[in-house]
């Protein structure tokens, strides 16, 4: 599957790296160019299900998305500045120049690195002044450092990496060259995006098997085996254990007394997934008293997802609190507890569609959920038979809520597929870009 970058950056900055971006024939580059940083909402409001990764053009902008929670640190990268970043335009400058530059003020470069380069190169002779990276401190404070330090006489010119501060620079009259990343660094970021979004699609087709005992009372097990209330209660967790299954694409199988099995892949497994498991252990606890262990196993075969949800059976203790245990393809063992609420956030779907939403008789918490569901499972179409198992409704509510949002513009037909079973072909849609 070919993987989709987003790369996000002031056109000066966009032209570089889309240069080295030539380089990878399997990788599709989708371009979005800012002006001003505010921009950057924008763009990852209405585009951030769009690609894969985003590829950041600095620190700034990336520090900016984070800490707007536009995007989460799994998402998207930015290619570091190294010295060879830096002697790169200092070299430019002393030949546009003609002159040879001793005494320099820098920004965002750590001063540790850049000591070391100093020092291995023998560069003693180079005065400089550094302001490393704040995610504090303004831009407009980055200016008065690389100002007050010319005023005063300290340094012949200054190199920043920021445009803002490049700009306001130029217009003081002060020497200023902005610095960019190396052609390497963006290459490597750029491998590194790409093997994350492969390596997240591969995770996702990786089987897992979600195993359920119920433990048994040692000295009542064979009344409790006879006994209607225990049938009873065994067909009421079949029950909800189906559920699950059809919620994930999965199917249960009943492994002995009390231990059941889910079948399906990690896509499929989800954060409402998790909380049903916990609502199954509450039910089951607070209806006979029995405790319940969950053991969730990954793998890349049948057999090892099995064997990876027996060895978390081995490990699992008896908890206060109702407690998963999982055991991933590395057979490293972590453990979930359970989480009062799950919350989707509205404001992923951006504005525009809230605007577009006061018409229709759709809540803009529904359509946030349907988007998390579509990232997570890499889906470009859906059906109203998807909406119904993701919403924990009927289809036929489903093809409503569907009808809705392409009547107020949010959804379009994609086209039809068959299901597989008898009658018509089912439509199937795809969200329409944020505007």
């Amino acid at each position: 599957m070919k993987t989709t970058i987003g790369v996000i950056a002031p056109h000066d900055s966009l032209q570089l790296i889309m240069y080295v971006a030539k380089e990878f024939d399997n990788i599709t580059f989708v371009p979005y160019p800012y002006e001003q940083l505010t921009e950057v909402s924008d763009i990852l409001t209405k585009h951030r299900y769009e690609v894969d990764q985003w590829f950041f053009s600095g620190v700034l902008n990336y520090t900016y998305a984070l800490e707007n929670d536009l995007i989460s640190e799994k998402e998207g990268a930015y290619p570091p500045l190294h010295g060879a970043s830096f002697f790169g335009i200092l070299l430019e400058a002393q030949l546009a120049s003609n002159k040879v530059y001793r005494e320099v003020s820098i920004d965002t470069i750590e001063s540790e690195e850049f000591d070391k380069i100093l020092s291995y190169y023998q560069l003693d002779s180079l005065t400089y002044y550094n302001h490393p990276f704040d995610r504090e401190k303004s831009s407009d404070k980055l200016v008065e450092f690389h100002s007050q330090l010319y005023e005063e006489g300290k340094t012949e010119v200054a190199i920043t990496s920021i445009k803002y501060v490049y700009r306001k620079l130029k217009e003081r009259s002060i020497p200023v060259f902005r610095v960019t990343p190396s052609y390497l660094s963006i290459k490597m970021i750029i491998q590194y995006l790409e093997e994350r979004a492969q390596s997240n699609l591969y995770r996702n087709s990786q089987v897992a098997v979600i195993g359920c005992r119920i433990e048994m009372d040692p000295d009542h097990l064979e009344e409790l085996y006879y006994s209607f209330k225990t049938k009873y209660q065994e067909l009421d967790v079949r029950r909800q254990l189906f559920s699950i299954a059809e919620k994930t694409n999965g199917s249960v199988m009943q492994m002995g007394d009390g231990l059941f099995f889910i079948f399906t892949t990690r896509g499929e497994l989800s954060n409402e997934s998790e909380a049903d498991l916990f609502n199954l252990i509450d039910d089951i606890r607070a209806q006979t008293n029995l405790k319940v262990k969950v053991s969730i196993g990954f793998g890349e075969t049948v057999l090892q997802a099995e064997q990876h949800v027996r060895m978390g059976f081995r490990h699992v203790k008896d908890y206060k609190k109702p407690m998963i245990l999982i055991v991933d393809d590395d057979q490293s063992i972590s453990l979930k507890e359970q989480k009062d609420q799950i919350a989707y956030q509205t404001t992923d779907i951006g504005q525009a569609w809230q605007d577009k939403l006061k018409d229709a008789n759709l809540s803009p918490g529904v359509v946030s959920k349907i988007l998390a569901y579509v990232k997570q499972y890499g889906r470009e179409s859906f059906s109203s038979q998807d909406l119904s198992r993701w919403l924990k409704s009927t289809e036929r509510n489903g093809r409503r809520i569907l009808s809705e949002m392409e009547r107020v513009g949010i959804v379009e037909q994609a086209g039809e597929t068959q299901s597989g079973e008898r009658g018509r072909p089912r439509k199937v849609y795809q969200f329409l870009p944020f505007s």
